[in-house]
C-alpha cells in the first residue's frame, strides 16, 4: 500500500527524471545543429549568382623574381655556333611520386641573383628581375643579335624551372609539387592535393607568399565567397604556400570521432533513462 511519502517521493523522482530527459534531448539538439551550422560552411562560392567577376584576374603573368632558376634554350639552324649557349646537365623535375622530364630540363640553370640579374654566356649580366618568361626571352634574343646578325630563325626560350607551391593542413593530400605551366590557380593546387577534407576550414585559407627580401606575407581567403576569384592571390606564384586550417568540428574531435561521440552521448542518456523509469515504476 503506497503511503502518501511514497507517492511524494515518486512525484519528485518522475519530475527528475522529466528535466534531466530535457536537458539530455537539449543537449543532442544542440549537437545536430552544430553539426548542421558546419555542414552549411562547406560548399564553395555560395554567392556566386551576386558577384560580377568581370575583374577576376586572369591576365595573371609569372614574373621573375630573385632566386629563380631560368631554364634557357636558344634554337638556330645554326647548331654549331649556339652550342655554347645551350650547355647540358643531368637533371630531372619531380612532381608528385613521378619523376618527368621537363620540356627544357637537361639544359643548364642560370640562378637569378639578389640584384635580378642572371650571368648569361656572351653577353654578361641580364637584368631579368620583375619581367615575364616572354618578355625575358625578347631581352636575351636582342642581345644576342649583336652576335647572330643574319640568322632570322634565331629564338630564345625561357622557362622558371623551380616552381614549385606547398598545400598543407586539412586537405587529402598534403604535399609539395612542381609547376610545369607558367601559371596555376588556388583552386587548381588545392585540387592538386586532393581538396579540402570535410574539416577544413573554408572561410579562412592561409596563402603564405615569399617577397623579394626573403620575409613572408600571410593572405587569407575565403572559399565561400565568390569573390576569391577576383583576388590578386587567386593565382599562385612559385614557393607560395597555402595552408588550411581544420575546423571547430575537428578541433573537438581531435581524439574521438564526432559519430562515435555522439553514439556514446545517445547511449549513456538511454543507460541512464532506463535506470530512473525501472526505479520509478518497480
Amino acid at each position: 500500500m503506497f503511503t502518501k511519502q511514497n507517492m511524494q517521493r515518486k512525484n519528485s523522482l518522475m519530475r527528475s527524471s522529466i528535466l534531466y530527459i530535457a536537458v539530455a534531448l537539449l543537449t543532442l539538439l544542440s549537437s545536430c545543429a552544430s553539426l548542421r551550422n558546419n555542414i552549411k560552411d562547406v560548399p564553395y562560392f555560395q554567392n556566386s549568382r551576386k558577384v560580377v567577376l568581370d575583374t577576376a584576374a586572369t591576365k595573371f603573368d609569372l614574373l621573375i623574381r630573385p632566386q629563380d632558376a631560368l631554364n634557357v634554350f636558344v634554337h638556330s639552324k645554326d647548331e654549331a655556333a649556339i652550342a655554347q649557349l645551350n650547355m647540358r646537365e643531368r637533371r630531372a623535375m619531380e612532381a608528385g611520386k613521378n619523376l618527368q622530364q621537363n620540356a627544357l630540363s637537361g639544359f643548364y640553370n642560370y640562378l637569378v641573383d639578389v640584384d635580378g640579374t642572371i650571368d648569361y654566356p656572351m653577353v654578361g649580366k641580364v637584368r631579368v628581375l620583375g619581367l615575364t618568361v616572354e618578355q625575358a626571352a625578347a631581352l636575351i634574343r636582342e642581345k644576342l643579335t649583336a652576335y647572330f646578325h643574319d640568322d632570322p630563325s634565331l629564338t630564345v626560350n625561357v622557362q622558371v624551372s623551380n616552381f614549385y607551391v606547398s598545400v598543407l593542413g586539412e586537405v587529402r593530400m598534403p604535399q609539395t609539387f612542381d609547376v610545369a605551366r607558367p601559371r596555376i590557380t588556388l583552386l587548381e593546387a588545392l585540387a592538386k592535393a586532393g581538396d579540402l577534407t570535410i574539416y577544413g576550414k573554408r572561410d579562412n585559407v592561409k596563402l603564405l607568399r615569399q617577397q623579394d627580401n626573403g620575409e613572408y606575407e600571410i593572405h587569407e581567403l575565403d572559399l565561400r565567397d565568390a569573390n576569391v576569384l577576383n583576388s590578386p592571390y587567386y593565382y599562385l606564384q612559385q614557393r607560395d604556400i597555402v595552408y588550411v586550417e581544420p575546423n571547430a568540428v575537428q578541433a573537438e574531435n581531435a581524439q574521438v570521432g564526432r559519430t562515435t561521440r555522439l553514439w556514446v552521448r545517445g547511449a549513456s542518456i538511454t543507460i541512464s533513462l532506463g535506470s530512473l523509469l525501472y526505479r520509478v515504476l518497480r
